[in-house]
């Protein structure tokens, strides 16, 4: 998913926007930059600078070369994100009932996915995307969650579910939802992300049928609050 401004480094993607989350707020260094790596690590820096922020790092444990030259200047990696993949019609799904899927972002998803701009940041993309809610009997969103799809692939995002439903099935409900229609615009391949420490979580995707393919992290001046 794109931050809202974006340049390139040749294979290293620079991206800024909010400042709410990391993907939209740091530079994905897989590959080759163009030139040298100190030198590219000081241009990411002047670049943020710019934007009155520190630098961000997003690099995958399976090209992390980076990581020990980061390390050594004083940057600080954060616990892993895992990236998980699944076949669409490998994945084991309840039926997708209660769940009112929209092409656009419905008004009120600031209750479980964070203030507007939060929202805002999680789904800005050019690329197609669906969003799946459940809503108790008073109207109020329960959980929800996002299908980005680029081609015959889709991402999931933004797997929500409040506080006092969890535990009643609704995040199985809102992911039959994406997988359903997914399958519907001709999606064959499915990933998503999870915090490493969200043991819950990457078991029941595991149970569903997805499988753990790499993990990154987000290397940092200081600790930021990115999800």
């Amino acid at each position: 998913m794109p931050g809202m401004e974006r340049v390139n480094f040749r294979d290293w993607i620079v991206r800024s926007a909010l400042g709410c989350t990391g993907r939209a707020n740091s530079t994905l260094a897989n590959g080759d930059p163009g030139f040298g790596i100190e030198e590219a690590i000081r241009a990411v820096e002047s670049w943020y600078r710019e934007r009155g922020r520190g630098a961000i790092f997003q690099i995958f444990e399976s090209a992390d070369d980076l990581g020990p030259v980061l390390s050594a200047q004083g940057y600080a990696a954060s616990e892993p994100t895992v990236v998980m993949c699944a076949p669409l019609e490998s994945v084991r799904t309840g039926e997708a009932e209660r769940a009112v899927v929209h092409c656009d972002i419905p008004p009120g998803l600031h209750s479980l996915v964070g203030e507007p701009d939060r929202v805002t940041e999680i789904t800005t993309t050019t690329l197609d995307k669906l969003v799946a809610v459940v809503s108790g009997d008073d109207g109020c969103a329960l959980g929800c969650g996002m299908a980005v799809i680029d081609g015959t692939a889709a991402g999931i995002f933004a797997m929500r579910t409040a506080t006092d439903a969890q535990g009643q099935g609704v995040g199985t409900i809102v992911l039959a939802a994406l997988v359903t229609t997914a399958r519907e615009q001709g999606v064959r391949d499915l990933w998503l992300q999870v915090e490493h420490s969200n043991i819950r979580a990457r078991e029941w995707y595991e149970r569903i049928g997805f499988l753990e393919v790499d993990a990154y992290r987000y290397w940092h001046p200081s600790v930021p609050s990115f999800r």
